[in-house]
C-alpha cells in the first residue's frame, strides 16, 4: 500500500478536498496530513470536520500528525487564554457544532510522527538542535523546528517551512523532502505520493481554490 502525504492545508478546505477527490484511493493509499490543518485560511472548522469524518470513514488509513498551530489551540485551551484569533477560531469551531473542548481532545490524540519502514514523517523534523524531538515546546522539536534536518536511515517527509517555489522539494544532503508550498498564502496545497524507497514519489498538487483564498490576509 502507498502513503499520500499532504502539506499543510491551514483552513484551505475546498482546496484540500479538490486534492483528495483528484488524487486519493483510499483502497491504495493510506492518508498523511502532515498537520497544520487549521489557522490563517479562511476555513478551520470546516477542515477540522472534513478531517474527523474522513477519520471516521477510513479509520486505519487516515493520519493526522500534531502541527504547531493544533499545538497553539491545545495549549490555549488548557491555559484557559482569552486571546482575539484564540476566540475568534473557538467561535469558528462552535458555528460548525464543534465545541472547543471536542476539539482540544481530538488534537490532544494526534500523534506526533508516522513512520513506516521508509518513511519517517512529522510535521517540522528531527534536527540536530535537541536531545528530544518530541518536546512541543522546544523550538527545534518536531513542531517548531526550522533548522536543518538530520540525516535518517528513513526518509523525512516535513511541512512547516514554506519552500521558496512551487513545488515539494527534496534535499539530498538531510535524505528529506519538503512538502509545504503555501496553500493558503501562495498558488498551491502539494502532495507526495510514495509506493516504494526505492522509486522517487509523485509529486501532486491542485491549485488553491478562489473560495479559499477569500479572506486571505
Amino acid at each position: 500500500m502507498g502513503v499520500l502525504i499532504l502539506g499543510d492545508v491551514h483552513g484551505c478546505y475546498y482546496t484540500l478536498k479538490s486534492l483528495l477527490r483528484e488524487h486519493w484511493n483510499p483502497e491504495e493509499d493510506q492518508l498523511v496530513l502532515i498537520g497544520d490543518l487549521i489557522n490563517k485560511g479562511p476555513h478551520s472548522a470546516r477542515t477540522f470536520k472534513y478531517w474527523l469524518k474522513l477519520k471516521e470513514q477510513y479509520p486505519s488509513r487516515v493520519y493526522c500528525i500534531r502541527g504547531n498551530h493544533e499545538q497553539w489551540f491545545l495549549d490555549a485551551y488548557r491555559e484557559k487564554e482569552k486571546t482575539k484569533a484564540y476566540l475568534q477560531l473557538c467561535s469558528e469551531f462552535e458555528e460548525r457544532s464543534l465545541r472547543p473542548a471536542e476539539v482540544a481532545t481530538e488534537i490532544g490524540q494526534m500523534p506526533l510522527h508516522f513512520e513506516n519502514d521508509y518513511l519517517f514523517v512529522s510535521h517540522a523534523g528531527v534536527s540536530e538542535a535537541t536531545l528530544d524531538p518530541f518536546d512541543t515546546r522546544h523550538a527545534s522539536g518536531v513542531l517548531k523546528n526550522r533548522k536543518a534536518l538530520k540525516s535518517l536511515r528513513k526518509i523525512q517527509v516535513i511541512g512547516h517551512t514554506i519552500i521558496d517555489r512551487d513545488k515539494p522539494l527534496f534535499k539530498a544532503s538531510e535524505n528529506a523532502w519538503y512538502v509545504d508550498t503555501g496553500a493558503w498564502c501562495r498558488k498551491y496545497l502539494s502532495a507526495l505520493n510514495f509506493q516504494s524507497e526505492k522509486i522517487a514519489p509523485r509529486i501532486l498538487q491542485v491549485p488553491t481554490k478562489k473560495k479559499d483564498k477569500s479572506k486571505l490576509n
